[in-house]
């Protein structure tokens, strides 16, 4: 059973940040298998207790990663294959919105697309003492207060404010539509060229415009049949803005490996309990 608590960030963050989720589960000696199914958020995630054991790749079987005390990950265009957690667990995951990454470090996103990096590499020895920090720090409160501080810090070195640039507008809007949206309307509605506004995207977001529109689309599929397990997929397909159940089933196929049933039926999401949440 995972126990979940997602906390809002604070209203200086919110442009940045979509939440703090934490997370807590036992194996039990077992080893529990999850799914690395494509996803359209970078994340940093902090582990307090044990750490993942490997993510196999799942077309070679050979390891991909091990898990280290804190990681980042990119976004994802396809199923990167199966992680695998063996202990007692605790951590703490900071889900970035669009190009809140790349906004709050600097560092461009689109070259951890794919990828699971150490957070070390990239952060050096500031990385390692926040998470002295966190661990010193028992309430989870007090924990989120320090990751804020340590992204506002970051935020005034960049001089980044609240304001959202045309790419970020523009993938707040795919994110709340149902409907596909072609490049050439989004590039419109970001007052810019096709190719200028593709190469921006890809740059500040990490994929480009119509894979993220298509990763975003599953996701929210996927969310929609957890939270309403009792809904058949077809209601799904047309709700989240596909032409029909097959045409959700091809996606399901190309960002997690498997069919929509089969893919429910492997993740541990489904046992998963959440204390609080917050609003996508």
């Amino acid at each position: 059973m995972i126990i979940t608590s997602e906390i809002a960030p604070s209203s200086e963050l919110a442009p940045f940040v979509r939440c703090y989720s934490y997370m807590e589960f036992d194996t039990n000696g077992s080893d529990m298998i999850k799914p690395m199914h494509a996803v359209h958020e970078a994340s940093i995630v902090f582990f307090f207790r044990d750490r993942p054991v490997q993510l196999v790749d799942w077309k070679t079987g050979e390891v991909i990663k091990t898990g280290t005390y804190c990681d980042v990950s990119g976004l994802s265009t396809h199923y990167m294959g199966k992680a695998t957690f063996n202990g007692t667990y605790s951590f703490l995951e900071i889900c970035f919105r669009s190009n809140g990454f790349n906004r709050v470090f600097g560092v461009p996103i689109n070259v951890f697309t794919d990828h699971i990096i150490a957070a070390e590499d990239i952060f050096s020895v500031e990385i390692r003492y926040l998470f002295e920090r966190l661990c010193a720090t028992e309430k989870l409160n007090g924990r989120v207060h320090l990751i804020e501080v340590f992204l506002l810090d970051n935020l005034k070195k960049r001089k980044q404010n609240k304001c959202k640039d045309a790419i970020v507008l523009t993938s707040d809007l795919m994110l709340k539509s149902s409907k596909f949206i072609s490049v050439a309307q989004l590039a419109s509605y970001a007052n810019m060229g096709v190719r200028n506004f593709e190469r921006q995207f890809s740059e500040k977001i990490g994929m480009s415009p119509r894979l993220f529109c298509c990763v975003a689309r599953f996701n929210h599929a996927f969310e929609n049949k957890l939270q309403n397990p009792k809904k058949d997929w077809t209601s799904i397909a047309y709700e989240c803005g596909y032409f029909d159940q097959m045409h959700l089933i091809k996606d399901f196929k190309r960002f997690t490996g498997s069919t929509p049933g089969s893919f429910l039926e492997q993740t541990p999401h489904a046992q998963q309990i959440y204390l609080s949440r917050v609003e996508h």
